[in-house]
């Protein structure tokens, strides 16, 4: 992505969208879930991108009182997510915990250098066991048990993730993300035209539009297609 996002022109081409997102971010689990209901309409090539939210948090995370979330604040975002999980079919439990995410981050990396298949799939499990089975993503243990269940061979992603193998990966999706700047997730980013926060499909909708019908300019700059502002 060193020349900035780019957008295939053409009626029947597929719309290149970079998503940054975090797989400890309940908009993030939202945003990916709407982007897939549009992916059903238009043609899309989805390109996630690794986006950490809570770097300081201690390994093992912490319980949600201890993390910075004022009780009144968390729960009237709770109520808003279940809301919107409700009116997606998706299943959502929140965790009463917030989980450091940098070495699920770095297992998703493992399994995208397998391919498409191995990432979707690995991109799913991440999902699922942290926002409908309320496993702590930051544990050693369960996360090598979630990339046995999506199909990876354990014994090298402990080895890749020991190694630091994907480290300097997350370092250059940062300073993308410091480029474009992005400080928030998701964002989702459809030729030059940004969207923040788990916006409505509509406005997924619209950018991509808006995207199809423009060509990207080498180096523009990021335009604003809206956004929910709750990244």
């Amino acid at each position: 992505m060193s020349e900035g996002p780019e957008t295939r022109a053409g009626t029947d081409a597929p719309v290149t969208v970079y998503v940054y997102g975090d797989y400890v971010c309940p908009f993030s689990y939202i945003g990916d879930a709407r982007l897939r209901r549009l992916a059903e309409e238009e043609p899309l090539e989805i390109r996630w991108r690794p986006f950490e939210i809570h770097p300081t948090l201690p390994a093992d995370g912490l319980p949600v009182r201890e993390a910075g979330y004022p009780p009144d604040e968390w729960s009237g975002m709770v109520q808003k997510l279940e809301a919107m999980a409700v009116g997606l079919d998706l299943p959502l439990h929140f965790p009463d915990f917030v989980a450091n995410s940098h070495r699920a981050l770095q297992v998703a990396e493992f399994a995208r250098d397998l391919g498409r298949a191995a990432h979707e799939t690995t991109h799913a499990a991440l999902y699922r066991a942290y926002f409908v089975e309320g496993r702590n993503l930051g544990r050693g243990e369960v996360l090598l048990q979630v990339a046995e269940e999506a199909g990876l061979d354990v014994e090298a992603v402990q080895q890749a993730l020991e190694d630091g193998r994907y480290e300097d990966e997350l370092e250059r999706a940062a300073e993308e993300a410091e480029r474009y700047e992005i400080v928030g997730t998701p964002t989702f980013l459809f030729g030059r035209f940004k969207v923040v926060g788990a916006a409505p499909l509509t406005v997924l909708r619209d950018a991509c539009r808006k995207a199809r019908e423009e060509s990207e300019r080498p180096g523009g700059e990021v335009g604003d297609a809206g956004g929910a502002g709750d990244a």
